[in-house]
């Protein structure tokens, strides 16, 4: 199944809640880059030596970085702890080359009942300088927004014994 950004954007645009869904929102007062989680992303371990081809994420090249006290997990393929954090920074890909800088794609484990038909996972997007119809406007969705509807139902298909994630070995390139 291949999915392009455009879908992700169609479906983040669509159904009842659709209207709460912050395009164009300014980030938050309280942070750096316009999400609550994952702003300090580059202080992660990074897991992949160089961006990879990600079907999913609108087939943008991609870094993965996840937070220290996630990490030993998400590489051994166990269960993610709470508040562990695993952030996907992600760039138009240029003949296989990284281009502009494209959409920050986070993930973070919540405490049991934060959302437990989605493993209480935790979910967010940040796009600086988004292209097409939406460019000029930074594109921010987190937590329970409309816009990470997309993200929720991709990662609800993936093996749940890995929390919903996919080791980055695994993904579709």
């Amino acid at each position: 199944m291949k999915f392009v950004l455009g879908a992700f954007l169609v479906v983040a645009c669509t159904g009842s809640n659709a209207n709460k869904a912050q395009v164009g929102a300014r980030p938050p007062a309280n942070t750096a880059w316009g999400l609550e989680v994952g702003a300090d992303y580059l202080t992660y371990q990074k897991l992949t030596a160089e961006p990879f081809l990600s079907a999913v994420h609108g087939d943008r090249l991609v870094n993965v970085y996840v937070s220290r006290n996630a990490a030993e997990a998400y590489l051994s393929g166990g269960e993610i702890p709470v508040n562990g954090t695993i952030v996907k920074d992600s760039f138009d890909n240029e003949k296989g080359q990284p281009g502009a800088a494209g959409p920050v794609f986070v993930m973070q484990k919540r405490a049991p009942g934060y959302a437990p038909e989605h493993g209480d996972w935790y979910y967010g997007f940040y796009w600086a300088n988004p292209t097409g119809k939406f460019a000029g406007k930074p594109l921010a969705w987190q937590g329970k927004d409309a816009g990470v509807t997309y993200c929720i139902e991709c990662h609800d298909s993936y093996d749940r014994g890995l929390g919903g994630l996919v080791p980055s070995s695994q993904l579709m390139r």
